[in-house]
């Protein structure tokens, strides 16, 4: 057993208002674990239940409801007193109704011991703090939170890991689309952009946070239409599992290469599907068109005329599809090609992004 020491109190150093917004988000949250009790409770968490074992825990609604949320640590790990009232936990496996009455005691003394903050504990907490919002994130220990709240128990002691958030003067947060659908996209260095999934839950912490906030989409960006469908399109990163943040340069620079105008036959454009049999029932209309020409008697002017115009349209039927005559669209001509051309970029990009 490791020697007990007295565990100070956190000093979050963050605003009365953004407390207030951040306290709000976890007592929303300790709803919903709530609610995910109960079976007909869980058909109202949406999204904040996993549809497994239960609630997420504070890693994930912290990733699932603010942009460019990723666990960054800045600073070394220390022990201390962590505020209930700013801490999301997930009551999964055990929840104070599960504990028996007369168990309730001996199992808060245990939680409440200066023991559980050590680093090699039995049953120690470990939680993150994102320090620029004073939210703390249970990572080992997520059940005791909800415990320890019902217990009115205002600090927890755990071992607390240190973490960043961006600086809010990165931050520009942007209202698009008609008011019924409006949608909410963060941009970060006026390069990367995630949207707002949880705008209920999220507006309100980034506001008191001090993130600009506007309505008028920049002219040097790309149009909300293209944004949009690139959003769509998005593929998981394999690393993370999440969908990574939208390169806006990089989609400009992409969607011009797409649409720049390139020569190209009909034979090019995939859009307009060619019968690999009528190159070649050209090619022998054709030549058995000018075979007959060479082959019949000169007396029989009818048919050289007519096996003539075969030929003739053949040959020009064979040049319009193979000669490159036509200016297009490279996106019509190729669709891969900028798949080819930036995926690679876009892979070496999202690893650079991911350790901004």
């Amino acid at each position: 057993m490791e020697e007990s020491i007295a565990l100070e109190r956190i000093d979050d150093g963050i605003g009365e208002t953004l407390r207030g917004e951040i306290r709000t988000l976890v007592d929303a949250k300790y709803l919903v674990d709530a609610l995910a009790h109960e079976r007909a409770g869980r058909r109202l968490t949406g999204a904040f239940h996993d549809g497994s074992r239960g609630p997420r825990d504070g890693s994930e609604i912290f990733r699932d409801i603010l942009p460019f949320a990723g666990i960054e640590r800045d600073g070394k790990e220390f022990s201390a007193l962590v505020p209930t009232a700013q801490t999301i936990g997930a009551s999964w496996r055990w929840h104070t109704e599960s504990v028996k009455e007369h168990e309730r005691e001996e199992l808060l003394a245990f939680l409440q011991s200066p023991e559980r903050a050590m680093p090699r504990a039995r049953e120690r907490a470990e939680y993150f703090w994102i320090k620029p919002l004073g939210l703390f994130l249970a990572h080992e220990g997520k059940n005791r939170v909800g415990f320890l709240r019902d217990m009115n128990v205002d600090w927890i002691p755990a071992r607390v890991f240190p973490c960043s958030y961006v600086a809010p003067e990165r931050l520009t947060l942007y209202e698009v689309g008609p008011r019924e659908r409006t949608s909410w996209w963060a941009v970060l260095d006026g390069t990367w952009l995630e949207p707002v999934l949880h705008p209920t839950w999220a507006l309100p912490i980034l506001r008191a946070y001090g993130m600009r906030e506007t309505s008028d989409w920049p002219a040097g960006f790309p149009s909300i239409e293209l944004t949009t469908a690139a959003l769509r399109h998005r593929s998981p990163d394999p690393a993370l599992s999440t969908l990574p943040a939208l390169n806006l340069p990089l989609l400009l620079e992409k969607d011009a290469y797409q649409n720049e105008q390139i020569s190209c036959s009909l034979l090019d454009i995939d859009e307009i599907p060619v019968p690999r049999n009528f190159g070649i029932g050209m090619v022998v209309c054709s030549i058995a068109a000018v075979v007959l020409v060479g082959a019949v008697p000169s007396t029989w002017e009818t048919f050289r005329i007519v096996a003539g115009m075969v030929a003739g349209v053949g040959i020009g039927a064979m040049l319009a599809f193979m000669l490159r005559i036509l200016k297009l669209p490279r996106r019509l001509v190729d669709p891969f090609a900028a798949h080819r051309n930036f995926g690679p970029r876009e892979r070496e990009q999202r690893l650079g992004a991911r350790s901004a």
